[in-house]
């Protein structure tokens, strides 16, 4: 079946024809600002040609030919994320209430995981990924915009059996789909494209859904989306599911300017780039019923504990006040994730990245703390030590005394030195240098 024909299963001609010319024209290109770092503002005045989003706090759209914003050191650093503005509506219904645990089962690369963080304040993730790779980038982005509440695992949640079910009070399903949302953004996601696809899309999408509900709390919220216009990847998949389990209901999303509900589920959007500025998204919110079965209490275990004379010495010279240390691969987190998971399913991190330990007695401070960490307490570089730095050079101080310190510039922080006879020793990641 052709793309265009399938639409037919919810979309009139005139809104088929005014959806695929959309998807002839040229993508649209956004970011949202970490607000621990920069505000609208001074965001705005540094750059004037980017647009402000009607009603999502902290997000601007932008041209590329007036900003390669992927390629700037500000990103590198972590004072904004580029993600596309369709697809921070997830966090935007999601509204969370404070202490919240939340489970992000298709997490990466991220951008919902980091929106999320950005917007609530008091709230735990955990941000899965069931590929290895995908969940190192998902990782690595986290780390770049300095956020200390997250844990990245990686495993498959339909492989575990019972131990965590009623366990999150919230969880994103970002569901694994035919991507016809990507079609502007990547031409290989239109080359793809098949309605094959799509059904066998379809049953993973079930399966993940009904999956998400087991887990989640009698109470609790599911925001389940895609970046896909295809009804059976999108209504059909609720429907199908409310068809077979009644302790599961639809939440009404509040309207929004740029919306399109279809007749067969009314209370989920569709996000269409006719309609709205962005590329697409399928939202719908469902809460779990009531239930007289027993809440799992996935808090109630210690984990083992990293110690060092040394280490402690930098955690209080900072300042840092989590709960709980861990040692994963001789990287060190701090955190207050105070559970464990199943055997099945990897830690990647948690929380903040303190430190890598080498050879048992050397730390190197993380380029993730140095993001974590206010500029206040940091070492201001000028202009010319800051592009020296970015380039991967050493820089001659000496009024500081030996060890590692933050350094800064224009109140953003670069990553650590390590003062060792007046030189400034560089550990800006060599990846990232310019």
């Amino acid at each position: 079946m052709l793309f265009k024909e399938h639409l037919k299963k919810y979309l009139g001609e005139e809104d088929i024809d005014k959806l695929i010319n959309a998807l002839t024209l040229e993508r649209t290109h956004s970011l949202i600002i970490n607000p621990n770092k920069i505000d609208e503002i001074t965001f705005h005045t540094m750059f004037p040609k980017v647009k402000k989003h009607p009603f999502l706090k902290n997000v601007f759209y932008y041209n590329p030919k007036d900003y390669e914003f992927g390629k700037s050191y500000l990103f590198d650093n972590g004072l904004f994320y580029i993600v596309d503005a369709s697809s921070l509506l997830v966090s935007y219904f999601l509204n969370p209430k404070e202490n919240s645990l939340i489970l992000d089962m298709c997490a990466a690369p991220g951008g919902k995981t980091i929106s999320t963080s950005f917007y609530y304040k008091n709230i735990e993730l955990i941000s899965n990924d069931i590929s290895f790779q995908r969940a190192l980038t998902l990782s690595s982005n986290i780390e770049k915009v300095g956020l200390s509440n997250i844990s990245v695992v990686c495993g498959d949640f339909l492989k575990i059996n019972n131990e965590l079910n009623n366990s999150f009070d919230y969880i994103i399903l970002d569901a694994p789909c035919s991507g016809s949302a990507m079609f502007r953004k990547m031409d290989e996601m239109e080359k793809d494209w098949s309605y094959e696809k799509v059904l066998k899309q379809q049953k993973i999408q079930i399966d993940l859904l009904n999956k998400a509900i087991d887990l989640v709390k009698p109470e609790g919220f599911i925001i389940y989306s895609t970046c896909s216009f295809s009804f059976e990847e999108d209504e059909d998949v609720i429907l199908s599911v409310l068809k077979n389990r009644n302790d599961v209901e639809v939440i009404p999303l509040p309207h929004i300017d740029g919306e399109y509900r279809s007749k067969e589920l009314n209370e989920a959007i569709h996000i269409f780039p006719h309609l709205y500025n962005g590329e697409g998204q399928f939202i719908a919110k469902l809460q779990k019923k009531k239930t007289t079965s027993s809440i799992k209490n996935i808090t109630d275990k210690k984990i083992g504990n990293y110690k060092s004379n040394e280490l402690d010495n930098f955690l209080n010279e900072y300042k840092l006040d989590f709960n709980c240390i861990t040692n994963l691969n001789n990287q060190i987190y701090a955190h207050n994730f105070n559970f464990t998971l199943p055997s099945n399913i990897k830690f990647i991190r948690k929380g903040i990245n303190i430190c890598e330990i080498k050879n048992k007695n050397i730390f190197i401070p993380s380029f993730n703390l140095a993001h974590y960490l206010s500029s206040e307490i940091s070492i201001k570089l000028d202009e010319k030590e800051a592009k020296s730095y970015l380039h991967g050079d050493t820089i001659k101080r000496n009024d500081l005394k030996k060890g590692y310190y933050v350094v800064s510039f224009n109140k953003i922080n670069l990553g650590f030195v390590k003062c060792v006879n007046g030189i400034l020793k560089n550990f800006y990641p060599k990846g990232l240098r310019h």
